[in-house]
């Protein structure tokens, strides 16, 4: 019954101070499967006398469903069991899912995360790591990544490896050793740019990334691949698949998230001049040939009615920057058509531009659009920000 109170007593991502978590629950999806309704009453009679699987199985229907206050209460009953999964899911669900409940999800991370499991030392790793009021942040960081790293994730050794520069751990180093050798300040370092438009704004960044950097991302974000979406004027700022954008992106919430991508993040924040507050979700885009995302502009328009509410809340969305992560693809460059220009990053090239004037309104110069490669496929990171960041109204 503990954890079952915890739900219904902790506050909500709109009461939160940690703006990460506002953003990252902007991310949380549903879809809908039907079910036989035998095996449903089955499932649930099974799961009311106790049987640790049935609620697990039966928590995971709800949350496919969009009902996640039903299945936080079936992940808490199989927890209060002890079954270790039971928590983790729980807390990832908190954690990412509407409503969002962050300071439960947190502390039931930590939880699992001590009692050993391998998956929350790592999602602890990147709470730590976005935490400003945390001394020494980065090193907490690194240790939870350690600890993760010894408890079987293969995910945080590569991690490891990558961040101390190396490809196979040396014999006789432990992980420990390996994360002592890591040095996250350079990881962290602002790159070097150049002013390519003074107005609009617009600058890059060559070598922004490493080719090992772009790599990782990549290999983070194919797994989870779907069709891109766009606003729906028609829904009141709902979300839609439509023909402007046909390819395909991820977008990495809190669950999905590690330190490189952090780091990565705090090096695009310094190059904007902005706080790392004020990043939406980092998104990777990847497109074929024939995939495209037409001419649009990236700024939230305050004209109309439905995006007020929405940049009352989150403020305007007042830049833009975009990584290309590979090459070895033809065409396939972002197209700034009113100013007659193109920009086709190497691997590891960055471009930056800012979506509003100096009086902060929208730049109609700013239209672009993501062209198809001709041949090959196309791998960007896209990462929008925010002029300042309100947790978003549950």
């Amino acid at each position: 019954m503990i954890l079952r109170h915890i739900l219904h007593s902790g506050k909500r991502s709109g009461a939160s101070p940690d703006p990460l978590f506002g953003w990252f629950g902007m991310l949380a999806c549903c879809t809908s499967r039907p079910a036989d309704m035998t095996q449903d009453m089955d499932l649930e009679r099974r799961a009311k006398i106790g049987d640790t699987a049935s609620q697990i199985a039966l928590a995971r229907r709800h949350e496919s469903e969009g009902q996640n206050e039903l299945a936080r209460e079936w992940y808490a009953r199989a927890a209060e069991q002890g079954d270790l999964y039971a928590l983790l899911s729980l807390a990832k669900n908190l954690l990412v899912r509407s409503p969002i409940k962050a300071q439960p999800g947190v502390n039931l991370m930590r939880t699992a995360a001590e009692r050993g499991d391998a998956e929350a030392l790592h999602i602890c790793a990147v709470i730590a790591s976005q935490d400003v009021d945390l001394p020494s942040r980065w090193e907490v960081a690194l240790d939870y990544v350690r600890r993760s790293a010894e408890a079987g994730s293969s995910m945080a050794c590569r991690q490891l490896l990558l961040l101390a520069g190396t490809e196979h751990a040396p014999q006789q180093t432990s992980w420990s050793d390996l994360a002592r050798r890591v040095d996250m300040v350079r990881w962290r370092a602002p790159a070097p740019s150049r002013i390519v438009f003074e107005s609009p704004r617009i600058g890059c960044s060559e070598g922004f990334a490493s080719g090992a950097e772009c790599d990782w991302l990549i290999a983070r974000a194919k797994p989870h691949l779907k069709a891109a979406e766009v606003y729906d004027p028609e829904r009141q700022g709902g979300i839609l698949v439509e023909h402007m954008r046909n390819n395909r992106d991820m977008s990495f919430d809190i669950v999905h998230s590690d330190l490189i991508l952090i780091a990565v993040r705090e090096r695009i924040a310094k190059l904007a001049l902005l706080g790392s507050a004020s990043l939406e979700p980092t998104m990777v885009l990847h497109y074929t040939p024939g995939q495209r995302f037409a001419p649009h502009f990236d700024f939230v328009d305050p004209a109309a009615p439905h995006l007020q509410g929405e940049i009352a809340r989150n403020g305007q969305r007042v830049a833009t920057f975009l990584l290309y992560l590979n090459g070895g693809f033809e065409s396939g460059e972002t197209d700034f058509p009113t100013l007659g220009w193109r920009f086709k990053g190497g691997r590891g090239d960055a471009v930056l531009f800012r979506n509003v004037d100096d009086s902060g309104r929208p730049d109609l110069r700013t239209l672009h659009a993501g062209l198809e490669p001709n041949r090959g496929e196309k791998w960007v990171l896209s990462q929008w920000l925010r002029e300042h960041v309100h947790a978003p109204a549950n």
